[in-house]
């Protein structure tokens, strides 16, 4: 067995015209992280692309000694920004919800069928590049966690991204993996804990 800890990146420059850092406590928040993973003995660790996703990934490496982390792209989030642009004035949370439901093809746009079989192709990679029984951090953000949520179960696209909208910052979310040829196969893949935030003081819990 395999077990796989999806990490959701430190708070980002939420409101910024460069949103794709750590805020200050995003950085508190990675730094908290790596201390805590540090006794959680990894076999290796990812991370997405995304400058967040990367920052958060190297703070807590350096903060818990932690395995060099491999880039895997495909577990970048969905394109919010690119989405929301194109329907200007109208609220952001009916533009996702007509995206996430697969009402919504913006040309050049990521469709939310193309956004879950994306990060399924990034779990896949993950687990294949690990062996039997290893311990395995991923540091991603909500959408990918919810996606990864949504393949246990058997939601639909648009509870995946529902269920992205509760993740909590450098929170974790622990899966288990029952194959034996190390791929990401839904039916065996079990939810042990999901969005935990115990390792973080309270005064660094958020969600945005």
């Amino acid at each position: 067995m395999a077990q796989l800890l999806l990490i959701r990146h430190g708070q980002a420059s939420y409101g910024e015209v460069d949103y794709d850092r750590l805020s200050e406590k995003g950085r508190e928040q990675a730094c908290a992280l790596g201390r805590h993973l540090a006794g959680a003995k990894l076999d290796a660790l990812f991370a997405g692309p995304l400058r967040r996703q990367q920052e958060t990934a190297a703070l807590a490496v350096e903060h818990g000694k932690l395995p060099a982390p491999t880039t895997v792209d495909e577990l970048a989030e969905y394109p919010a920004f690119e989405i929301v642009k194109q329907f200007p004035g109208e609220p952001f949370h009916d533009v996702m919800n007509k995206w996430s439901r697969g009402e919504l093809a913006i040309a050049g746009v990521e469709h939310v069928r193309e956004f879950a079989a994306r990060v399924r192709a990034g779990l896949d990679r993950v687990v294949r590049a690990c062996g039997s029984g290893g311990r395995i951090g991923v540091v991603t953000s909500a959408g990918p966690i919810g996606v990864a949520l949504g393949l246990v179960f058997g939601a639909s696209e648009h509870h995946m991204v529902r269920a992205s909208a509760v993740v909590r910052n450098a929170s974790i979310t622990e899966l288990k993996l029952r194959t034996r040829d190390f791929a990401w196969h839904p039916e065996k893949v079990a939810l042990l804990s999901f969005n935990s935030v115990a390792h973080l003081p309270a005064e660094l819990h958020t969600e945005y």
